[in-house]
C-alpha cells in the first residue's frame, strides 16, 4: 500500500493507514510503488497467515500532556536515560528510549532568576549527554559531544537561569547517535517564565498546551522502524507517515470556545512543516525560539523546520459545541528538490497533524495584548568581524560545513568574549538546513531568498537556510568555552554537518 494514501484519507483510507501499510516487509519495500492515483480498494490483501493490527483511526487518541517537573516545586530533579515499553497505541506496547520512564517526557518549568539542579544517570548501551537546547549555559553544562558520559555513569547539572521567557527544549546530543536516541524519544520541552512574561496575561493552565510534533514509522508489531539499510537516501534525513504530538499519533484535544497558546516544537528528524488550521483562517505568532516577538503578527500558516519553535495563540470563540478544527501542515514546497525514502509522504505533502474538539462554549474576555516584549536590535555596524559558513556536500555524499567533516577535538571557529559578530550562512545545495549554534541567540538581518518568515522577527537559535540561500544572523557572545554549530536535520549533524566554536 502507498503510505501516501492517508494524507487525503477518508473514513476508510483511516482504517487502512494502520493495517495494509503497517504490513509491509522488507520484501515489500523493494517492490516498486503504485501509482499515486491507486486507491485502496486495489490493495492486494495481506496473506491468511499474516495477522492484522487492531485498526487504528486519526483523531481518536486524546493528546497526552507531559507532565510538569517545576522548580517552583522542587530543588532538584533526576533523569535516567533508559529503555522503556510505553503505550502508544491501545493495546500495544513499544520499546522506546525515555528519562523517566513514560513519554511524553516531563516539561521543565523554571523562572528566570532560579537555578536549575538535575542528576543525570545514562542507562543506555552507549554513552550520551543532554543537550539544553537553546540555552546559553556555562560549557561544561551545555552538553556538548565530547561530554558525553559513559552507560553506568552520572552527570549533575547545575546552573543559574539568566534568560527571558521563551520555550526552549531539551535532546541527548551524543555524536553519531542524536537522531536516533530522539526519534526514539529522548527529547523533552524546557519552558522559562518571567516577571514581564506574566504581566502580559497570556493564556495559561488548560489554556497552554506545549506541542512535540515528530513524524515517524512503526512496523507491524507497533515497534519503530529507524533508518532503512536498503534505502541510502535515510541516511539524507528520516521521513516518517505517522505524526505523533506528545508521543499520541493523530491525538485530539478537548478545547473551550476561548484563546489558547500553542507552543510547537519540531522535533522531528529532518521533515520542515507549514502549519495552518482547516477552519480558522489566522492566528497570532507571539514567539519564536528564544522568547516573545514585540508584538503579534497575525498570519494565516507558520513554517517550522526542524528544532524551530513557534509560539502562538489560537482562537476556537466562533466554535460551536461539536466543532471540529485540524491542526495540519500545508506541506513545504520550497523545502527540497532532494528526493527521500519513497515510500513516504514528502516534504511537499499535506498532512494532518492533530485535531481540536470543541467541548463547551464560554465567555472568553481575555485579550491578546498590542505589545509584547521589547527587543532590542542590533545594528550590522554593531558586528567586529563577518564570517561565512558554508553548507555542503563533499565526494561521498557527506554533509559538511565548509567542507570539512565534524572532529570532536578540533576548533573551526575563535571568536573573541563579548563581541558581536555576523555570520553569513551560505546553503549551497539544493535541500533546505536548518542552522543551530549553541551558546549564543542571534537575530536575523536579511536572508537573500524568496520567502518572508515571519519568525526572522524574533530571537532565534535555529533558523532555516533554503536551497542556494544565504542568510545573515548577528550575535553577541557573552558565554566562553567551547560549543558546537550545525545543521539540525539530525541525520546530517550525525554524519558530519557540525563544527566546533570557541569563544575566548
Amino acid at each position: 500500500m502507498n503510505r501516501r494514501y492517508f494524507l487525503n484519507y477518508s473514513a476508510i483510507t483511516a482504517a487502512y493507514l494502520f493495517t495494509g501499510c503497517e504490513e509491509r516487509t522488507d520484501t515489500d519495500e523493494r517492490k516498486p510503488q503504485q501509482p499515486a492515483s491507486a486507491s485502496p480498494a486495489a490493495v492486494t490483501p495481506p496473506k491468511a497467515e499474516e495477522k492484522l493490527p487492531e485498526k487504528i483511526t486519526p483523531f481518536t487518541q486524546k493528546l497526552k500532556i507531559p507532565a510538569e517537573v517545576n522548580y517552583a516545586q522542587l530543588k532538584k530533579a533526576a533523569f535516567t536515560a533508559q529503555k522503556s515499553q510505553v503505550n502508544i497505541f491501545p493495546g500495544a506496547q513499544t520499546e522506546v528510549l525515555t528519562f523517566q520512564g513514560d513519554l511524553p517526557n516531563p516539561t521543565i518549568r523554571i523562572k528566570k532568576g532560579e537555578v536549575f539542579d538535575l542528576d543525570f544517570m545514562n542507562n543506555l548501551a552507549d554513552p550520551t549527554i543532554i543537550h539544553w537546547h537553546g540555552l546559553i549555559v556555562p560549557e561544561e553544562m551545555d552538553g556538548h559531544p565530547k561530554d558525553a558520559i559513559a552507560t553506568g555513569e552520572m552527570k549533575s547539572y547545575h546552573y543559574p537561569v539568566e534568560q527571558s521567557a521563551g520555550t526552549f527544549w531539551y535532546h541527548t546530543h551524543p555524536h553519531g547517535r542524536t537522531g536516533e536516541e530522539i526519534y526514539r524519544g529522548l527529547a523533552g520541552f524546557y519552558l522559562i517564565e518571567d516577571e514581564e512574561e506574566k504581566q502580559l496575561n497570556l493564556p495559561e493552565g488548560e489554556f497552554e498546551l506545549p506541542l512535540m510534533i515528530q513524524d515517524k514509522r512503526f512496523d507491524e508489531k507497533r515497534q519503530l522502524r529507524y533508518k532503512d539499510p536498503k534505502v541510502p537516501q535515510d541516511n539524507n534525513g528520516l521521513l516518517g507517515d505517522v505524526i505523533l504530538v506528545n508521543a499520541t499519533p493523530f491525538p485530539y484535544h478537548e478545547v473551550k470556545s476561548g484563546k489558547y497558546r500553542l507552543r510547537i516544537l519540531n522535533a522531528s528528524s529532518v521533515r520542515t512543516y507549514k502549519l495552518a488550521f482547516d477552519t480558522i483562517g489566522e492566528f497570532a505568532l507571539i514567539g519564536t525560539d528564544a522568547g516573545l516577538l514585540e508584538e503579534p503578527l497575525t498570519v494565516q500558516s507558520v513554517v517550522l523546520s526542524v528544532a524551530e519553535r513557534v509560539d502562538i495563540i489560537v482562537d476556537f470563540k466562533d466554535k460551536a459545541p461539536g466543532d471540529k478544527v485540524t491542526l495540519k501542515t500545508l506541506g513545504f514546497k520550497e523545502g527540497s528538490n532532494l528526493t527521500l525514502h519513497p515510500d513516504y509522504p514528502a516534504f511537499d505533502a499535506p498532512m494532518d497533524i492533530m485535531q481540536f474538539h470543541v467541548t463547551e462554549k464560554i465567555q472568553d474576555t481575555q485579550v491578546v495584548p498590542e505589545k509584547l516584549i521589547p527587543i532590542p536590535r542590533m545594528q550590522a555596524s554593531d558586528a567586529v568581524n563577518t564570517r561565512t559558513v558554508t553548507m555542503e556536500i563533499i565526494a561521498g555524499g557527506i554533509w559538511t560545513l565548509d567542507q570539512k567533516p565534524y572532529d570532536m577535538h578540533r576548533v573551526d571557529q575563535k571568536v573573541k568574549l563579548g563581541t558581536t559578530e555576523i555570520w553569513e550562512i551560505k546553503n549551497s545545495v539544493h535541500m533546505a538546513h536548518p542552522f543551530h549554534i549553541h551558546g549564543v541567540r542571534f537575530q536575523v538581518l536579511e536572508r537573500d531568498g524568496k520567502i518572508a518568515f515571519p519568525t526572522d522577527k524574533g530571537w532565534k537559535d535555529t533558523v532555516i537556510v533554503m536551497p542556494f540561500e544565504t542568510v545573515r544572523i548577528i550575535m553577541h557572545f557573552t558565554m566562553p568555552g567551547l560549543f558546537v554549530y550545525h545543521c539540525h536535520i539530525l541525520e546530517h549533524e550525525d554524519q558530519a554537518m557540525m563544527a566546533n566554536l570557541l569563544v575566548e
